[in-house]
C-alpha cells in the first residue's frame, strides 16, 4: 500500500475542521437558545433582549410583528411585564431541533410546549408552537436574526385540552402592543401562514393559511 500523500492528509484535516467547526456552531446555536428561554422563564428581559442582533426582527404572529430592536425592547421591557403583573405565568419546553448551518448563518425549527397562567382567568392553560429561527454568526457569537413564532394553540384552557371544546384565544395583555405590530396579521384577515420548514396546518386551533 502507497504511502498517502501530504495533499490527501491535508484535505482529511480540512474535512475533519469543517465537521467539527459544524457541531461547535450547533452546539453554540443550542446553547443561545437554551439560554435565551431560561432568561424568559426567570423574568431577565435584558438577557432575553440581548440574545437577539441588534437589526433582528421577529414574528410572533398573533402576538404582533416585532422589526427592529426598539420593537423587541418594547415587547420584553413592557408587554412581559405587563403579562407577568396581570397574573401570567409561563413554563416553556423545547424539543426536537433541526438545526442548519451554512457558514455564518443558521436555520432551527423547534416544537415549544408552554404551561402556564391564562393572566385573564388566573387559571392553567397550555400553549403550543412551532418555532423557526434563523441564525447569525457576529463578533460576540451567535445572535437570532430573524424569528417566527407559529401558534398551534394559544391560552388552551388546561381542563378542556387543545380540542374543538377548548379552543385558543389571546390574553388581554396583547391591547397594551402598539397597533403598528399586527399590520401584516390585520392584513391577513387575522391569521397566520406557516412558514418554509412548517407545512402542517393539520389539527390547528389558531386560524391559519396555507403555508407560503
Amino acid at each position: 500500500m502507497s504511502a498517502r500523500s501530504l495533499e490527501d492528509l491535508q484535505e482529511e484535516l480540512g474535512q475533519l475542521r469543517n465537521r467539527v467547526q459544524a457541531m461547535e456552531d450547533r452546539e453554540a446555536i443550542r446553547e443561545l437558545t437554551a439560554s435565551y428561554m431560561q432568561a424568559m422563564h426567570d423574568a431577565r428581559w435584558d438577557d432575553a433582549l440581548a440574545c437577539f442582533a441588534d437589526e433582528a426582527e421577529y414574528d410572533h404572529g398573533l402576538l404582533g410583528e416585532l422589526r427592529g430592536k426598539e420593537d423587541l425592547k418594547t415587547f420584553y421591557t413592557e408587554f412581559m411585564p405587563t403579562f407577568e403583573e396581570a397574573g401570567g405565568w409561563a413554563m416553556d419546553f423545547l424539543a426536537d431541533p433541526v438545526i442548519e448551518v451554512r457558514a455564518d448563518r443558521g436555520e432551527g425549527r423547534w416544537f415549544l410546549l408552554t404551561l402556564l397562567i391564562d393572566p385573564d382567568t388566573q387559571k392553567p392553560a397550555w400553549s403550543m408552537a412551532t418555532l423557526e429561527y434563523e441564525y447569525e454568526r457576529k463578533p460576540e457569537g451567535w445572535k437570532f436574526v430573524r424569528n417566527r413564532c407559529i401558534h398551534e394553540h394559544i391560552l388552551a384552557p388546561y381542563d378542556k385540552g387543545w380540542g374543538p371544546e377548548g379552543g385558543s384565544k389571546l390574553s388581554d395583555a396583547t391591547e397594551t402592543m402598539p397597533n403598528h405590530h399586527f399590520e401584516k396579521l390585520n392584513a391577513q384577515g387575522g391569521k397566520q401562514r406557516p412558514g418554509r420548514t412548517s407545512r402542517s396546518i393539520r389539527g390547528w386551533t389558531v386560524p391559519t393559511l396555507e403555508p407560503e
